[in-house]
């Protein structure tokens, strides 16, 4: 066995990501520093204002941005964490050993406990990770994480081993989830664990303790006084309420008034309003998120790839970055981001509404009675129906779209849901087309391609390759690129990958974006960075405390 040490890849990405903070027209992440040698507060509440409500806070089942970062970095201890330079780190698995390309053994600390008092042990890490497989479950991890992992064996207490179906690149990388208690969990089947209660009322390991939920409302988390001393201890903060406040206007306003003190996410617009004030800080940073259009691509005529790469070419994207991002945001040509060294620049495809009604034609859409709209053989118009969530930045990107492809003849009718009435839809592929984002789970760039894409996913009932994509070819290079351990090999594989993509057109992508969040500077300990705006929680805390009272 061999002990497991940094790989360049880490290294060379934080470099990265500073690159793409000038890039985006980010702020560098720093920290919000308090005066020089001012001492911590103890204690207070910290509001933080949320457009939707969390999902399942259970590990195995969360998929969204924000659960899994009130789950990673706030409510459980996942096996490793990532520092600022992006490297893993040691946090419920105090140390680990890499058993050549074979398999990885975990030793874990003796002293983190469920919040209910029970320890936590390699068999809860076991159980996570036999129900996360099984594929009843549907869960994220399997499909995001653990493609390359094939099972787990209890050496002790304390131990796990973990077997690898192959070789492949950033290994430890598929080890930053958490576990879920066995002892509460065990008697539920996996195709019932979606219904259980415990993702309402969840008893985690981390920091902070759940406390109250209130449907649409708000989620309550209080500092944790058992959490262990060498992982930081309990948090300054005494609690953190998480209100629901799906306007952005109503956000600012709560944020002014002193009625939250954080806002996730800021909209692009808003950023003025925030450097303006004396009172506030702005927070952006280059995001693992890539916004896209998801084609359906078992249903005709999305079934084309002409009829998609047309609907591509249909939309202007660098309009939309310009119109909607002021300056926040990147073109996105694939789902590896630019600060990744496996990233390979190249064009988009150029905006060309003529060409995309040549393409159209190849497959039967002309405009029939010269109305201006393209008809099928049928007679019938082209006509799309996208959904999306009701969100603001959303709706906007969806109706910008809408105006574009009328140029190209094709007419595009939008849908906004309620944030969870639309990922229950686009989880079910009810959709013509789908205005969804994808974050990189955990900074492996073989995550997002194999859950979108993977074949094997197409068929499987609320698969995270929601798309239905099919294609040998993008299997056959997904698997060779995430084989490849040298990194100057890999990225060519990954760009062939990229080359195969665009050629397919499963989606149209639009854009990578920075993150933007605003803090009232009373709040402090806030680091955002490409790990996520909630990654510094168990820092936080509040200049004469107290605070949070509505």
């Amino acid at each position: 066995m061999r002990s497991w040490d940094v790989r360049g890849w880490s290294r060379a990405l934080v470099g990265a990501v500073v690159v793409a903070l000038a890039a985006c027209g980010g702020e560098k992440p720093r920290e919000q520093a308090a005066a020089p040698g001012a001492p911590v507060t103890k204690g207070g509440t910290v509001a933080i204002a949320m457009s939707s409500d969390f999902q399942a806070l259970n590990p195995i089942l969360a998929t969204d941005q924000y659960t899994n970062e009130l789950i990673q970095y706030g409510l459980y201890t996942p096996l490793i964490q990532f520092d600022s330079a992006l490297n893993a780190v040691p946090y419920l698995a105090e140390s680990w050993e890499m058993l050549g390309d074979t398999g990885v053994v975990f030793h874990l600390r003796k002293d983190v406990r469920w919040h209910d008092g029970q320890p936590v042990t390699a068999e809860d890490v076991k159980f996570t990770f036999d129900m996360a497989k099984d594929p009843a479950t549907a869960s994220l991890l399997a499909e995001a994480y653990l493609g390359f992992v094939d099972r787990a064996d209890v050496l002790d207490p304390y131990t796990i081993r973990f077997h690898f179906t192959q070789p492949h690149a950033q290994a430890i990388q598929d080890f930053w989830w958490a576990p879920a208690p066995k002892h509460l969990l065990q008697g539920i089947p996996p195709a019932e664990l979606r219904n259980a209660e415990f993702n309402r009322h969840p008893v985690g390991s981390g920091p902070y303790h759940f406390a109250e939920w209130r449907a649409g409302d708000r989620l309550v988390v209080e500092r944790e006084l058992l959490f262990p001393a060498a992982l930081g201890g309990p948090p300054p903060l005494d609690r953190l309420v998480f209100r629901v406040i799906p306007e952005p206007a109503t956000q600012m306003a709560a944020l002014v008034s002193g009625g939250v003190q954080v806002d996730l996410p800021l909209q692009p617009p808003q950023m003025v309003q925030v450097r303006e004030s004396k009172q506030l800080r702005l927070f952006s940073f280059p995001s693992r998120t890539v916004y896209f259009v998801a084609w359906n691509n078992q249903r005709p005529p999305f079934n084309d790839p002409n009829v998609r790469r047309a609907l591509t070419m249909a939309i202007d994207r660098q309009q939309l970055a310009d119109a909607l991002l002021y300056g926040q945001g990147k073109v996105a040509t694939g789902p590896i981001p630019p600060w990744s060294p496996m990233y390979t620049e190249r064009k988009p495809l150029p905006y060309d509404p003529a060409e995309a009604r040549r393409l159209l034609g190849k497959a039967g859409f002309v405009d029939r009675n010269g109305d201006g709209r393209l008809e099928g053989p049928d007679g019938r118009p082209l006509q799309i129906t996208l959904i999306t969530s009701n969100a603001p930045l959303q709706k906007s990107i969806a109706e910008v779209i809408q105006a574009q492809v009328r140029s190209a003849g094709i007419t595009l009718e939008v849908r906004p849901l309620e944030f969870q009435t639309f990922l229950a839809q686009y989880r079910s592929k009810d959709f013509d087309g789908a205005l969804a984002n994808w974050q990189l789970d955990n900074f492996q760039v073989a995550s997002a391609p194999r859950a979108l894409f993977s074949s094997r996913l197409a068929k499987v009932p609320n698969s995270t390759n929601r798309a239905g994509v099919s294609s040998p070819e993008l299997d056959r290079l997904i698997e060779q690129a995430s084989r490849e351990t040298d990194d100057r090999k890999a990225r060519q594989d990954w760009a062939a990958f990229e080359d195969e993509l665009e050629k397919e057109q499963p989606f149209t992508f639009l854009f990578w974006w920075a993150e933007l969040a605003a803090a009232d500077t009373r709040v402090q300990g806030i680091v955002m960075d490409p790990r996520g705006e909630l990654q510094s929680i168990r820092s936080w805390w509040l200049q004469g405390g107290r605070l949070a009272q509505h």
